[in-house]
């Protein structure tokens, strides 16, 4: 279906996104830095970015920093309820939407599907 990649920096939700995402068809690659993710993106095509977003770290350049690499890249972005704002910032700094946390796994297979499908309206899922 499509080649992922997921920078997360907490291993068990790197691997739930994961898991979701191979049952669902997909090429998937992990990583927990930005700095390996963005490295990885240079050199290899990718679809969807699934960015974890946490406060204090520079969300804006993360999500400029992939479509630098890769115009046509999708990015949904994970935040918490709390950082909500962060999810704002980063749609402005170009990700496409954003999903709640704690993950829920259907609004995220949803998520998925409707951004790489290209029929997505940006918000959160009720």
């Amino acid at each position: 279906m499509a080649k992922s990649l997921i920078l997360h920096d907490e291993t068990d939700c790197r691997e739930l996104i994961k898991r979701v995402l191979l049952e669902n068809g997909h090429e998937v690659a992990t990583f927990a830095e930005k700095e390996e993710a963005l490295a990885w993106t240079s050199s290899n095509q990718v679809d969807l970015a699934i960015v974890s977003l946490e406060p204090g770290i520079v969300q804006g350049e993360v999500c400029q920093g992939l479509k630098k690499l890769r115009e046509n890249l999708k990015i949904l972005v994970l935040t918490t309820y709390t950082s909500r704002g962060l999810a704002t910032e980063a749609l402005e700094q170009g990700a496409d939407d954003y999903l709640l946390k704690p993950i829920d796994i259907k609004k995220l297979e949803a998520k998925v599907r409707s951004i790489i499908t290209g029929k997505y309206q940006r918000g959160e899922i009720p």
